[in-house]
């Protein structure tokens, strides 16, 4: 045999040894590390923390599978960063697990017993996303229409709300939104008292009359007339321009009357009277 056969055959075998030695290599390298973390009191499993641009490859993975409907391989994917609750993308992995499930939730015919037994299964799971905090403005806004469209108006409210906090200059608009899902609940009154700080705080006199006037109507729909009449008086000591107007003077005699006071009722309809009067100024 020749020299330089005898070379070839001499790399294939240092080639194939390869492999076998890389592996005893590996294990002696675990051993010590776990030798090592035992004496130093760790007696439990050795887990290696998956690097972040594992966890990214993870994320980018379940969202391509989430796009062509494959929810539970998703699901798969984004498990070893669920784990992590330390991990840098632990958040994003906990908001695309609300996609996955929210998506997969959202495919199930409308008018199946399925989805609304799914549906409200998702409410602890947007609840948990509200405790973590600290999300930007554009992500309150979508776990508040998120909710809303679960019939979990009270999340619904509390995500506006947390908008509102996020970003001042948006915050009418959102607390109004948040008013709104009160409304569309069980809670007319909350609703109607975030009305009347509106009302209270508006420097447009036809937004706090429509403000106001719905406003009373709500808390009265969830408290009754004299809940409603205290709110609207506290309220119209800073609405001074709301003094002189027919629909709140009128609205605000209905509701004495409702509340049981035909004294104050009386009074706010004299109030109307001089109004009315050529020449008259209301005292």
């Amino acid at each position: 045999m020749s020299a330089a056969r005898q070379a070839d055959l001499a790399g294939g075998r240092a080639h194939l040894l390869r492999p076998a030695s890389l592996l005893l290599f590996v294990a002696i390298v675990l051993a010590v590390i776990a030798g090592v973390a035992w004496q130093y009191g760790w007696h439990g499993p050795l887990f290696f923390q998956e690097t972040a641009a594992d966890a990214q490859a993870h994320l980018e993975s379940a969202d391509l599978m989430l796009r062509s409907g494959q929810y539970t391989a998703a699901r798969r994917q984004i498990a070893p960063v669920l784990r992590e609750p330390d991990g840098p993308l632990y958040r994003q992995a906990r908001l695309l697990q609300w996609r996955i499930d929210k998506t997969e939730t959202l495919a199930i015919p409308a008018d199946s017993p399925k989805r609304e037994a799914a549906l409200r299964s998702l409410r602890p799971q947007l609840a948990g996303l509200y405790a973590m905090g600290s999300w930007p403005l554009a992500q309150w806004q979508a776990f508040a229409r998120d909710a809303y469209a679960l019939g979990a108006y009270d999340l619904s409210a509390q995500a506006w709300l947390a908008a509102a906090r996020a970003d001042p200059h948006e915050r009418e608009a959102d607390q109004l939104a948040a008013a709104h899902a009160w409304a569309a609940g069980s809670q007319p009154a909350k609703a109607g008292a975030l009305l009347l700080q509106l009302a209270a705080q508006s420097q447009d006199s036809a937004r706090a009359k429509r403000w106001f006037l719905q406003g009373i109507r709500w808390i009265q729909g969830g408290k009754g007339a004299e809940a409603a009449l205290q709110g609207a008086q506290s309220t119209l000591q800073r609405l001074p321009q709301l003094w002189q107007d027919h629909e709140v003077l009128l609205a605000m005699a209905e509701l004495a009357l409702s509340a049981g006071r035909p004294q104050l009722a009386a009074e706010w309809l004299r109030r109307e009277l001089l109004r009315k009067a050529p020449g008259r100024k209301m005292s």
